[in-house]
């Protein structure tokens, strides 16, 4: 290979990584900033006669989106494993932005009334449908373009990416609520970062449709391994590695969720926390998560990746017994930042080998929508419907060691599942 050449494929390469990466970032920072901004969004979009009820419908529109993601999945990684991951993986990044971009631009309630309601409903329905194949399309194309390389780290940067996204979200906001008016937040302040996250959005569509075809899929094709209806195949014969791979998702979703987002912003409402304390709170967590994801991802390359997955859910557990036990109070507030840097240890070693373990669960030809379905239906369970069973619990108990208890619960079968899960790898996925 000549000097040209050479640098022309490392500038290709690095053109697909950011191509990848880029729908990662703004998926996670768009919904990050909704939660966030939920108790003001609930404020603009619905009556205040109703309430607090105006935030718990505002969560409904988040677990309603989550319930499309699956859908999405379904159909668009379906699709991917037809058609190419290239065409579905530029499709995906554009139909997760205009939804973005219409809340940004929308009427509120006291403008247009209930038709601000309805607006904001179909915006997350549709983001929520097109999301379900953003994330999954972008680990499969990266993992099959990088093949013959580590890809377990290459595919990690992309949650290392969504999880930054949290961390850059959250300081938005921290500078959003220090430095604006409360007039100035809920007359345009808001909009700012569905904007932003809708332009960024675009030019990753823009670098994304100039891509070539990852490098698997035209080999799959020539083999005539490609089904007429991909979903079918992966439903019929792919069962069991459907769940096990949901569950190998589901507890870091869950416990990402539960501790860097809804946790303390529901604690905003409860115990009245300011919404700046939250968002450190939450960029803390998503910080340190994401630097164990490369940690981990690399340490793939000397640790079977299953083992690691093992030995972080062991102390995932161990941990979630402690605070079970009533030894460390989340009430306070110091010990609500430690407790979330811990668990964010524990989960970012699972984060940061799950998605390699999805390619290696799934063959090519219901790859994407193999990992597509499992990460929406893992997400639907783990984030979708958190925002709803958590607000419910803390509103009617005041209790949040029932949260914790359910988080204990998943753990422990997630730690049974990854015994099952290990003996259905391929040997690539020993390293």
């Amino acid at each position: 290979m000549n000097i040209n050449s050479s640098s022309t494929l490392k500038t290709n390469q690095k053109k697909i990584f950011i191509a990848a990466s880029i729908g990662n970032v703004f998926e996670i920072f768009d919904f990050f900033v909704f939660v966030f901004l939920s108790s003001v969004i609930a404020d603009l979009f619905f009556p205040k006669s109703i309430g607090v009820l105006a935030v718990i419908f505002t969560y409904v529109t988040v677990s309603i989106s989550y319930l499309l993601r699956p859908f999405g999945a379904i159909i668009l990684g379906s699709l991917g494993d037809k058609y190419g991951r290239k065409s579905i993986f530029s499709l995906s990044i554009l139909m997760t932005a205009i939804p973005s971009l219409i809340i940004g631009i929308s009427p509120t309630f006291s403008q247009i009334g209930y038709f601000a309601v309805f607006i904001l409903l179909i915006s997350r329905i549709f983001q929520g449908f097109s999301s379900g194949a953003e994330l999954p399309g972008s680990v499969t194309y990266i993992a099959e373009t990088y093949h013959k390389k580590n890809y377990y780290f290459y595919v990690a940067c992309m949650p290392f990416g969504a999880n930054m996204s949290i961390a850059l979200g959250s300081w938005l906001i921290h500078v959003m609520v220090a430095n604006m008016s409360h007039d100035v937040l809920y007359s345009y302040g808001w909009r700012i970062p569905f904007l932003l996250g809708s332009l960024l959005a675009v030019i990753g569509f823009y670098i994304r449709k100039n891509l070539t075809e990852s490098a698997e899929f035209p080999q799959a094709l020539t083999k005539h391994k490609i089904h007429r209806v991909p979903f079918v195949v992966l439903f019929t014969q792919h069962k069991a590695k459907l769940i096990m791979g949901i569950f190998l998702v589901l507890i870091a979703s869950l416990i990402t969720s539960v501790f860097h987002i809804f946790l303390p912003n529901l604690l905003v409402k409860f115990l009245h926390l300011g919404i700046g304390v939250a968002a450190n709170i939450s960029s803390m967590g998503a910080f340190t998560i994401s630097i164990v994801i490369i940690l981990a991802s690399l340490l793939t390359s000397r640790i079977k990746p299953m083992l690691i997955v093992k030995y972080a859910l062991f102390g995932l557990i161990l941990a979630l017994m402690v605070l079970m036990s009533g030894l460390f109070s989340l009430f306070d507030v110091r010990t609500l930042y430690g407790v979330v840097i811990v668990l964010s240890i524990l989960v970012g070693c699972v984060n940061g080998v799950y998605f390699g373990v999805l390619v290696d669960l799934f063959p090519v030809d219901v790859r994407y929508s193999g990992v597509a379905t499992c990460f929406s239906l893992a997400s639907l369970l783990g984030q979708g419907l958190t925002p709803l069973w958590t607000s419910f619990i803390l509103a009617t108990t005041n209790n949040y060691k029932i949260i914790i208890g359910v988080c204990l619960v998943i753990a422990v079968i997630s730690l049974i599942n990854s015994f099952f899960l290990d003996k259905h790898l391929t040997p690539s996925s020993a390293h």
